[in-house]
């Protein structure tokens, strides 16, 4: 009989050694620490510098022969085409787990920056679906591309545009467009709906009524509603008329008269003549023809004049008061400025502080003194 090699001593008994390990404690530890091993593991592998080498196959036809339970693990390397990559069979399929890169080409649940060649769904006639709650919302046909909404398996849903409401069809709040409708004479029946039972009738319209609209020109006429409309032989015509004392419209470049309390919000420029109070045209720039009505306020200590100021009654009876003039300048050119003291005797003085003729200030002593002030843009005189 042979005598048994050292070599084969050694391989016996590792082999010993791993079915007892294997049959006494029913795990099985290979690589560094092998009397160390995780209480939760089966087969626990431990190694600074090797790692598990899951069987390589080129194809699954062979593996799928075998009938191939859920959670077994395999790595693909097709000979040709993609594909190369980890995968776990799940649900009597093999799902790729992993792939070169392919964790770059994954869609976040946090959005992508997308370069414009991407795709979302699938590449074979399969339908495509979008759920929530676990029910079906949107369908893309895989075969007709048709696209169905829906709020559950078989009920018809609706789709709404920036609205809240859902109980009608269709919601736009905005406008809808159809195009290719205009001058389409064999597009001349709708369809509508009998609102009594729900029936859906055709019927014919005027053949007009799919021309396009252009605005026309400004009207010399005035007219009772402002707007009119005008049809023609291929477009109709929108046209504004001009507004008068007794019509809406708008406003022309020729002689017009209006009606109502009409509030401007900013300034008002009148490049001729203004009349106020009355009608025709006014015997100079301004003309008032009635009352007229100028700002006044009264102070009692130091203030700075602005636009809105025209007389200022100053009451100096508890200090002197000093009234500080705008910087003249060409924006306000022609301003003018009425001042009065009406107390405070000749113990408190109001004094105009400001580029006021060679002066800097212009001091008022005695009670119920009046200056009137103006200025052309360099300076401010005293008129009075």
């Amino acid at each position: 009989m042979k005598s048994i090699t050292p070599k084969l001593t050694k391989i016996y008994l590792l082999l010993a050694l791993l079915l007892s390990s294997f049959y006494s404690f029913s795990q099985l530890k290979v690589g560094s620490n092998p009397t160390q091993i995780q209480k939760s593991s089966l087969l626990e592998l431990e190694s600074d510098r090797q790692g598990l080498l899951l069987p390589r196959l080129t194809d699954t036809a062979s593996i799928n022969a075998l009938v191939p339970p859920d959670g077994m693990l395999i790595y693909l390397t097709p000979t040709s085409g993609t594909g190369r990559g980890l995968y776990i069979r799940k649900s009597g399929i093999w799902q790729r787990v992993t792939t070169d890169s392919a964790s770059l080409d994954k869609w976040s649940k946090n959005g992508d920056n997308l370069l414009g060649s991407e795709k979302l769904g699938s590449l074979n006639a399969q339908t495509l679906r979008l759920i929530t709650n676990n029910l079906n919302r949107l369908t893309i046909d895989g075969t007709t591309g048709n696209v169905a909404i829906t709020n559950s398996e078989t009920v018809g849903g609706s789709l709404t545009v920036t609205d809240t409401a859902s109980s009608r069809r269709l919601i736009v709040t905005d406008s809808v467009r159809f195009r290719g409708l205009n001058r389409n004479t064999s597009l001349t029946e709708i369809l509508v709906i009998d609102t009594a039972n729900g029936s859906v009738q055709r019927r014919s319209v005027a053949t007009d009524a799919f021309k396009n609209w252009v605005i026309g020109s400004f009207s010399s006429n005035i007219n009772a509603n402002g707007l009119s409309r005008v049809t023609g032989a291929i477009t109709d015509s929108l046209i504004l008329h001009p507004a008068s004392a007794t019509t809406p419209g708008g406003v022309s470049i020729n002689t017009q008269s209006f009606a109502g309390n009409k509030t401007f919000v900013d300034s008002i420029a009148a490049t001729k003549t203004a009349m106020i109070g009355s009608s025709g045209s006014a015997n100079s720039t301004l003309q008032v023809q009635g009352s007229l009505s100028l700002s006044i306020r009264t102070i009692t200590s130091s203030t700075t004049l602005t636009n809105t100021d025209y007389t200022v009654l100053a009451d100096a009876t508890a200090a002197a008061i000093t009234i500080i003039l705008p910087t003249p300048s060409s924006a306000i050119n022609g301003r003018t400025y009425i001042v009065k003291k009406i107390a405070g005797g000749l113990t408190n003085d109001v004094i105009l502080s400001g580029p006021i003729e060679d002066g800097t200030s212009f001091s008022i002593y005695n009670d119920w003194t009046v200056v009137k002030l103006q200025t052309n843009g360099s300076k401010w005189y005293v008129i009075k």
